[in-house]
């Protein structure tokens, strides 16, 4: 596969997304996207800008070596999540974490090349479209995580309505809500998630995506140019990302601009960090 395109760009003072390859750009044998979770901390502990930022640094850092081993995803991620539990207890040494701390997340999604053949692993709501040569696409989106943030953008819309439109005021009054959600991270009916911490191995999600042509890999907050402002369908985001993923992410950033209140667009955050890996043959 050769690289197409990659971004990363934040929506704020800190992009909490990553991504990475091993290879050349004119063949790629393993790919990475990451989103870190905003956390609800009153504070962070771990030494990076935020506590998701220290969790996305120390897993792209890691999987620069581990995505070369001949390893199939399962044993990838295990000795992956292996090597975050080491981090976490060297990071937090000494320092006086509180019992309700909120851990840091990140969701994941990698692309590997095995023999001619290639497998992802997905943990998270981050996106994978795939386009094989006949045209058949496998779309993988879906997050059960969803319906929290369906009610969310309901909700938040009801607070700037009357006058809340700070996304800081939004995030602290919807924290408990955001801790319950998060109560369920790799659990039965929950949704999957990268963290350091053994429950990470509980329920990833394994693709083997055979011989494709294309391969999308985004965060949601690139993925927004569908769900959110309807800039492209699936398939439209496959073909746009091969013309430029840097051109997909002005015209999502076009549309935020133009919607700052989130009221032609109803979401939580009026801008999320975006990022995308496009791959091709």
């Amino acid at each position: 596969m050769r690289l197409i395109g990659a971004v990363s760009e934040g929506s704020g003072a800190v992009n909490e997304d990553g991504l990475g390859w091993l290879g050349p750009r004119d063949d790629v044998t393993a790919a990475w996207i990451f989103d870190g979770v905003t956390g609800i901390n009153r504070r962070n502990y771990l030494g990076e800008d935020t506590d998701a930022r220290w969790l996305v640094s120390k897993a792209h850092a890691r999987l620069m070596a581990l995505a070369a081993e001949d390893m199939p995803p399962a044993a990838l991620l295990a000795a992956l999540v292996a090597g975050l539990i080491r981090d976490f207890g060297e990071a937090s040494a000494g320092k006086a974490i509180p019992a309700d701390y909120d851990p840091p997340a990140a969701c994941l999604v990698l692309v590997k090349r095995y023999g001619a053949d290639w497998q992802a692993l997905r943990l998270g709501d981050s996106c994978l479209i795939a386009r094989d040569g006949a045209g058949q696409h496998s779309i993988h989106a879906a997050s059960p995580n969803t319906v929290l943030d369906r009610w969310l953008t309901r909700e938040a819309k009801k607070r700037r309505d009357a006058g809340t439109p700070d996304g800081k005021a939004l995030l602290a009054d919807f924290a408990p809500q955001l801790k319950q959600g998060r109560a369920k991270r790799n659990r039965p009916g929950g949704y999957s998630i990268l963290e350091a911490s053994a429950d990470a191995l509980a329920m990833p999600e394994t693709v083997d995506l055979g011989r494709p042509d294309r391969i999308l890999l985004c965060t949601d907050g690139y993925y927004r140019a569908v769900d959110h402002y309807g800039l492209h369908d699936d398939a439209g985001l496959l073909d746009a990302s091969l013309r430029g993923v840097g051109e997909v992410v002005a015209a999502l950033r076009a549309a935020e601009a133009a919607d700052p209140a989130c009221e032609r667009y109803p979401r939580f955050k009026p801008a999320d960090d975006a990022t995308a890996v496009m791959l091709a043959r």
